[in-house]
């Protein structure tokens, strides 16, 4: 199952990557996040891992974030595994302006794709409910561009 999203950000690409990286603001626009571990010293480049545990709309589960690719601030990759599903997550991010007669306004394009590989139970679940997947990716960039621009936490959602 593959996936491809994109939503502008009312954001200089640089505002963004600042909101993006940084750990304390993974809980205003991962909704549902329970926790993180960092499982290795490095954290937020290519090979670095972490541990994380979301509420989803069927139960709790855990996974594993790999960085798989850093080339900010344009492009990020990371695989999440957990039981019966891996997600292979690109992202990319291009800023743009906008300039009208009385300002210039700089927005940030963010192009997620996500793929999901399944195996055991999980390829019956994807089957019968592909919102479950598909949904989650769109739904996280949702919360990052109102956190972004508004200030508004999923926390409080």
């Amino acid at each position: 199952m593959r996936n491809k999203y994109q939503i502008t950000i009312d954001r200089p690409i640089e505002e963004l990557m600042t909101l993006f990286l940084n750990q304390d603001n993974f809980k205003h626009w991962q909704r549902g996040l329970i926790s993180f571990e960092n499982l290795t010293k490095e954290i937020g480049f290519p090979g670095s891992r972490r541990k994380l545990k979301i509420k989803t709309l069927v139960g709790t589960i855990s996974m594993t974030e790999e960085i798989t690719a850093r080339d900010l601030p344009n492009h990020w990759s990371a695989t999440y595994r957990t039981s019966g599903v891996v997600n292979f997550q690109e992202n990319r991010f291009r800023e743009s302006e906008i300039t009208t007669a009385s300002t210039t306004i700089k927005q940030t394009t963010w192009e997620s794709t996500s793929e999901f590989k399944f195996t055991g139970m999980m390829r019956l679940v994807a089957k019968a409910k592909p919102d479950l997947f598909e949904k989650q990716t769109y739904l996280f960039m949702q919360d990052f561009k109102r956190f972004a621009e508004e200030g508004i936490s999923a926390t409080t959602l």
